[in-house]
């Protein structure tokens, strides 16, 4: 008996040392991809979920924005980055700076890192559009992002003139109700072709609403020029109250440059007035300050670039490249909400996002 018992505890060890050396292997690691960023290599294969998707192959997916210098850009690379690191895949990111030559050599090169997809801002849509024929025909998959052109996996838009309704509609109510119905106002433009529509949305709607108030100024500007040209604006006219931007990132810089000059006037900053898009953190908590009567950015609007537009994206681009099922098919066109964040929501926004809005 005791020696029927030595060989059946012998066996049980030996079958637990096999055991152990089968799970040991893992997979080879993933290649560098010559880009600015890339995702942190998982060092073992994501593995196919009894009920999910085939992940078991590592994919590679490019992004290209105009520039990191927009809160909401780090944000979008972000949430992709991270979702590419748990469902294993590489992820690179370069930015153009709104420059057609720049995103051409950046499409090329993720080409040439053999990119299985590309998410791209696409400013210039017919600039690029032979180069994103060339991607498709190599089998790469394209969502392109703020402009709907044909042949590609997919089109992330946003609804540009009405998004400018929404703007202009939140600056004339706090135009009539403020000051009076009228003033003097500058609409800042876009030399970004996409963002020009947005622009003629704001110009029209206020101009509807306040035809007692005088647009004095605007200029087509890149965001390097916003502050400068906005002070020259002001130099010849000095009695504007009331700014619409397209853009977050163009709004903040130049209320970071007009806000002291307004304290050290001493001007009562609840007669004037900033109004753009984005809802940037920076944003929402501008608009915390603006309440407590320190600051002047009185809406912004939420294109869901917090969540909706990236996550959407990703996965539709991964679908693509590894043939499953998703809730945006191939070549579908998806088109931003547009929700106004103002004074009456800013807690709830701030709250979904975790945003601390606590002004000091």
């Amino acid at each position: 008996m005791k020696k029927l018992l030595c060989i059946t505890l012998a066996l049980i060890i030996g079958l637990g040392c096999l055991a152990g050396c089968s799970n040991s292997s893992s997979a080879p690691a993933a290649t560098q991809a010559p880009a600015e960023t890339q995702a942190p290599a998982d060092t073992q294969a994501a593995a196919p979920a009894a009920d999910g998707p085939d992940r078991s192959e590592r994919i590679k997916i490019g992004f290209t924005v105009s520039n990191f210098d927009n809160e909401n850009f780090v944000y979008m690379m972000d949430l992709i980055g991270k979702y590419c690191e748990e469902n294993n895949m590489d992820f690179v990111t370069q930015q153009h700076n709104s420059e057609s030559s720049a995103l051409m050599e950046i499409l090329e090169n993720f080409q040439a890192a053999q990119c299985d997809g590309v998410i791209l801002q696409n400013f210039e849509p017919e600039s690029c559009q032979a180069t994103l024929e060339e991607l498709e025909e190599a089998g790469v998959k394209v969502i392109s992002y703020d402009a709907e052109v044909p042949n590609v996996t997919g089109c992330w838009i946003c609804s540009n003139y009405a998004t400018g309704e929404v703007i202009g509609q939140a600056a004339s109510d706090f135009i009539n109700s403020e000051l009076g119905g009228k003033c003097e106002y500058i609409v800042m433009d876009s030399k970004v072709v996409f963002m020009q529509e947005r622009v003629k949305g704001i110009m029209d709607t206020i101009a509807k609403n306040c035809p007692e108030s005088t647009m004095v100024a605007t200029q087509r500007i890149v965001l390097s020029e916003a502050v400068d040209t906005f002070e020259s604006m002001l130099t010849a006219y000095p009695n504007v109250q009331v700014l619409c931007t397209g853009y977050s990132t163009c709004a903040t810089n130049i209320i970071a440059a007009w806000l002291p000059e307004l304290s050290r006037q001493g001007a009562d900053l609840s007669k004037y007035g900033v109004f753009t898009c984005d809802c940037t953190n920076l944003d929402l908590q501008y608009m915390a300050e603006t309440r407590a009567g320190k600051n002047i950015l009185r809406s912004t609007i939420d294109l869901g670039l917090k969540d909706f537009v990236p996550n959407g994206m990703i996965q539709q681009v991964e679908a693509a490249i590894r043939g499953f099922d998703c809730e945006y098919a191939p070549g579908t066109v998806q088109t931003f909400p547009y929700d106004l964040v103002n004074m009456d929501n800013l807690d709830e926004t701030a709250a979904h996002y975790n945003v601390d809005i606590t002004v000091a």
